[in-house]
């Protein structure tokens, strides 16, 4: 019996008996089935969801048509055939999560006035009728429209019955078709269908009623709602939750997420690492107050302890995961056996979702998709990953951050013999600077799993050590790995022996006076600044470009850039000419002069690869042990992100047979 009661819990959902309260929230679109390459990415996420312990598996959005609904360019579906191709590659899917106790289920979707100027899509509908700033025509929808859209969603619904489905997940959140007329904010009709909820709730529970009545009571139908819709002039908890009440009679399940698509970070439809876990936890609390039906929490949950918490506290009945499930698939099995520590924590940097993919060629879409925290998802050479180990080796793994714990993590659960060799007296490398930093808790709790992992194994850990051709002889290894990592670039700027590294900060802390000037504006210069400035800093970020963070993900830099608004002075445009122990001089594309005080100068201008070390390494091991494989990953390759480097980390290792 697991020590997370609640979480593991059967639980009744209409007609269905759920074997515990996990579910996988919607993530990838239901119609890459039927595009090479991200068909790979759907099938590995689904199964590996319900394979590690979910109780019910949801497919992401699918438009319930290909003309109105749609907003990417995706080959459509004949949801009126079941003999259309998707059926067959569905249906063996589908089978596989049912084999491991799971619920399936697709979301539905349409989105209404936000169509996009796709093939085929030659006009959008909605509440009301405008033309949008791109030109394209929005028409207000009559109820002869209502009724062709309502039919749309029962014609997807059988068809996905038929492959196996036990239900659906209706959207009606994230600024979507059944959300615009249920918001005051984007439903301005005089009409039956707006002015009073439910008057605006009208439509959306027609599309329920519609789908509940051809489906059936033993037919799943879930419902997503966005608690908050976090917009001026947008929907609020109070009204989201009247409108659950009146849909409590159509549904089986609330899902209760928040904000809309068009404005993601901001609105906290994925929530940014700088927003609280659990960050829809009290608008689902004010839904499951006023409905019979269980309401799911989505929304930054990366911990069991604390989604037991959730449901124990009567906040939710089950509980959501989505990139936490792409860092760890295995969440649920590990959280039952009680190995709530080995569990990959979502560090929600948006490496697996960098940005919203409208116009993004699909072979790029499959070079953007990745996770900072587990090597083996979108790892698409499966081959490569099953190819078992010829006889153990031994392996010496040159360098303790996180690929070199990697590579020998990986390389010790291969069956190889794993000497580690670091130069400090701990484990972590760059990382290390998480264990006090305020924002990249997360992070730390990464790094800190990596060195338990590490020293759980019987990983041989030399500490202050650095190899010698003595070294190498002694352990005679049959390949290497060597990780050294990266070093700051310390600039030609006059004074700059007055100015701080940013990262011997998190080191010296008491260096650091009250009037922090940070030469910079990179991500470690703003993710630093911005530390400091939760410190209590008067922190001013100086940047020769016209934009600071250009070097982070996309989407954490919109996060990243607003939190640094209400903290931060950011100066762009600046070059550093001269530095002070208490003053910055810059100068501007004009030439002109710039003088900044305060009383710590702290720089950040890049990472520079240790390569001059990490050749040397390899001559001397090449010149002492003969050709045996040598790798270099991480950091001593070129500077870049935790991904790179554990990605790399692990493909060395698995390249060892």
């Amino acid at each position: 019996m697991s020590k997370f009661r609640h979480l593991f819990e059967p639980m009744q959902v209409g007609t269905h008996t759920y074997k515990n309260r996990i579910i996988a929230a919607p993530i990838y679109c239901g119609t890459f089935i039927n595009i090479p390459g991200l068909d790979f990415v759907l099938k590995h996420a689904m199964v590996a969801r319900a394979k590690g312990g979910c109780a019910q598996v949801t497919f992401g959005e699918t438009a319930v048509d290909f003309v109105g609904a749609s907003r990417e360019p995706f080959p459509p579906i004949n949801y009126e055939d079941f003999n259309d191709p998707t059926m067959d590659k569905l249906k063996p899917v589908i089978a596989q999560i049912k084999s491991y106790g799971a619920k399936a289920l697709i979301e539905l979707s349409h989105c209404g006035e936000s169509v996009e100027p796709i093939p085929g899509v030659e006009y959008g509908m909605g509440p009301m009728g405008y033309t949008r700033e791109d030109g394209m025509k929005v028409y207000a929808m009559d109820e002869k429209m209502m009724k062709m859209v309502a039919d749309h969603f029962v014609t997807a619904a059988k068809f996905m019955k038929e492959a196996g489905f036990d239900g659906v997940m209706i959207h009606a959140g994230h600024g979507w078709l059944l959300h615009q007329f249920l918001s005051s904010r984007t439903n301005k009709r005089t009409d039956a269908y707006g002015g009073s909820l439910k008057n605006r709730a009208r439509f959306p529970l027609y599309i329920l009623k519609t789908v509940r009545e051809a489906m059936g009571r033993d037919f799943i139908i879930e419902m997503r709602v966005s608690g908050e819709e976090c917009m001026e002039g947008g929907m609020h908890t109070d009204e989201t939750a009247q409108f659950c009440k009146m849909a409590e009679p159509y549904v089986d399940l609330i899902h209760v997420s928040v904000g809309v698509y068009r404005n993601p970070i901001l609105s906290g439809e994925f929530s940014s690492m700088y927003q609280p876990h659990g960050l829809n936890a009290d608008a689902a609390e004010a839904i499951k107050k006023v409905v019979n039906v269980p309401v799911v929490l989505v929304g930054g949950i990366n911990d069991p302890a604390f989604a037991e918490e959730l449901i124990a506290s009567g906040k939710c009945d089950f509980i959501a995961l989505g990139r936490q499930l792409t860092a760890d698939p295995e969440f649920a099995n590990k959280a039952q056996a009680d190995r709530e520590d080995d569990i990959n924590p979502c560090i929600r940097c948006y490496k697996c979702f960098p940005g919203p993919l409208e116009g993004v060629a699909i072979t790029d879409i499959l070079n953007i998709y990745g996770c900072t925290v587990n090597p083996t998802e979108f790892f698409y050479d499966e081959e490569f990953l099953n190819t078992p180990i010829k006889s153990p080796k031994n392996v010496l793994v040159i360098g303790g951050g996180i690929a070199g714990m990697e590579a020998a993590v990986t390389a010790c659960d291969r069956g190889h013999n794993v000497t580690l060799v670091e130069k400090s007296g701990k484990l972590g490398g760059l990382l290390n600077f998480t264990d006090t930093d305020h924002y990249k808790i997360d992070l730390g709790k990464f790094k800190q799993l990596y060195v338990r992992r590490v020293n759980e194994r019987p990983i041989h850990v030399m500490y202050h050590t650095e190899p010698t051709s003595e070294l190498l002889n002694e352990l005679k290894p049959d390949a290497v790995i060597i990780a050294v990592g990266s070093h700051p670039i310390v600039p030609a700027i006059p004074g700059i022996e007055n100015a701080m590294k940013a990262l011997d900060v998190y080191d010296t802390p008491e260096k650091v006076g009250k009037n922090v000037l940070m030469i910079g504006g990179g991500l470690v210069g703003c993710e630093t600044g911005l530390h400091l400035a939760k410190e209590g800093k008067n922190v001013t970020i100086i940047e020769m470009a016209d934009a600071v963070a250009a070097d982070s993900y996309p989407m954490h830099r919109i996060g990243l850039l607003d939190e640094m608004s209400r903290m931060v002075t950011v100066k762009t445009g600046l070059k550093c000419t001269n530095i002070t122990a208490s003053t910055v001089t810059a100068v501007d594309k004009d030439g002109a002069g710039h003088t900044f005080e305060g009383d710590t100068v702290i720089f950040a201008l890049g990472m520079k690869a240790c390569t001059g070390t990490a050749e040397a390494l390899k001559s001397m091991i090449q010149e002492t042990m003969g050709d045996i494989p040598v790798y270099t990953v991480g950091d001593c390759v070129r500077a870049s992100k935790v991904y790179e480097a554990g990605r790399e980390g692990f493909t060395a290792a698995m390249s060892i047979l």
